[in-house]
């Protein structure tokens, strides 16, 4: 990573979701997203906690960690 932040180097996170039919092994793309380079350096590498119910819930977060 440069402090210079995204260049042509560094393009970003290509993320790509397929379905593959069992049948044929044929892969149909769901979902393509980028996200751009980062300009600095995360605070945590630590992943934050997802939507559901059960993550959002302030009581059971320390119980998800692992």
């Amino acid at each position: 990573m440069t402090t210079t932040g995204s260049g042509k180097d560094h393009p970003g996170l290509a993320i790509s979701v397929y379905r593959v039919d069992p049948k044929t092994n044929v892969r149909t793309p769901v979902k393509a997203c980028t996200l751009p380079a980062v300009k600095a350096m995360p605070f945590s590498m630590a992943y934050p906690p997802c939507a559901c119910p059960r993550c959002a819930c302030p009581r059971c977060r320390g119980a998800n960690t692992q």
